[in-house]
């Protein structure tokens, strides 16, 4: 009798990456909006000689209590970052990252399945906040990326957890605490095509089984919505919880970003924040929201 495979951990949401053409202005939009910003870091990869070398990125990173927002610029589009191409394509939110605690064992069960992942990669970048300083070090591995794609699929392993999380970079002025999902919208054959993507990649489906809705992740989810005027399937709406709305309110609208009630979703708040990112932050209050990683 053959043993039955592994089942590999329950996948989350780790965070989602903004691909934008300039850092400092991405990071000042944020930091008016009344979130803590981790400082600029380079991003460094090991090459296959075991050398250190860059990644060709740096990064301004939201660490929330549960998933995180980077902020990314390809910094030198020679150094063979994954999605260089990208900036050739849109900029706006690309990587969905998704959280596993065992990212050996995530590939593996990828390659079982003859999904086409790429090796096994480690990077890290520099922390220093007032309660740490060191390298954060994480394994990655990823789905090729391609032009078309919604986004460029990754899963990650934290390695060092405790320096990317101090309780300082976690103090938002917006009362912001934490990452509750993605909206994609677009045609029909293609959300269906994207559905299958993510529960290859470790999603759940939505209960009604066609593939629409809420696909669920552990502490997140993905919604997918039909538009039938689209193109191509895109993210677009950032979905975070906070405490209350009234401070990212107050900032959202000096700063004369459009404020709209959101609909359907209990106490919710929709901002518009195409212009800046290509996609609305929709703001909720969650009395049952994540406190840890």
């Amino acid at each position: 009798m053959n043993n039955p495979k592994p089942t590999p951990p329950a996948i989350g949401l780790d965070h989602v990456g903004f691909i934008i053409p300039d850092l400092t202005l991405s990071q000042a939009l944020f930091a008016d909006l009344g979130f803590t910003l981790t400082t600029r870091a380079d991003h460094t990869r090991t090459n296959a000689h075991g050398q250190v070398v860059s990644a060709g990125s740096s990064q301004h990173s939201v660490m929330l209590h549960s998933g995180y927002i980077e902020l990314m610029q390809i910094t030198d589009p020679l150094a063979g970052h994954q999605l260089t191409p990208a900036i050739h394509e849109r900029y706006g939110l690309h990587v969905l990252a998704l959280a596993t605690s065992d990212a050996s064992a995530w590939h593996a069960d990828c390659l079982r399945r003859q999904v086409s992942v790429g090796p096994l990669l480690d990077w890290s970048r520099p922390v220093k906040t007032p309660e740490s300083e060191g390298l954060a070090r994480f394994c990655f591995f990823d789905t090729p990326w391609q032009a078309n794609d919604p986004s460029y699929i990754c899963w990650v392993q934290h390695l060092t957890p405790e320096l990317v999380r101090s309780p300082s970079l976690l103090a938002h002025p917006n009362l912001a605490q934490a990452l509750l999902g993605v909206t994609y919208e677009g045609p029909l054959d293609g959300l269906l095509a994207w559905g299958q993507r993510l529960q290859a990649a470790g999603a759940t489906r939505p209960d009604d089984g066609n593939g629409l809705g809420h696909w669920r992740l552990q502490g997140a989810g993905l919604t997918l919505n039909v538009d039938a005027d689209s193109v191509a399937v895109r993210p677009t709406a950032l979905t975070l919880a906070f405490e209350n709305l009234g401070p990212i309110e107050q900032r959202a609208r000096a700063l004369g970003l459009s404020c709209l009630p959101l609909a359907g979703l209990g106490t919710g708040l929709r901002i518009d924040l195409r212009q800046a990112c290509g996609l609305y932050l929709d703001a909720l209050v969650s009395p049952n929201m994540a406190t840890s990683a």
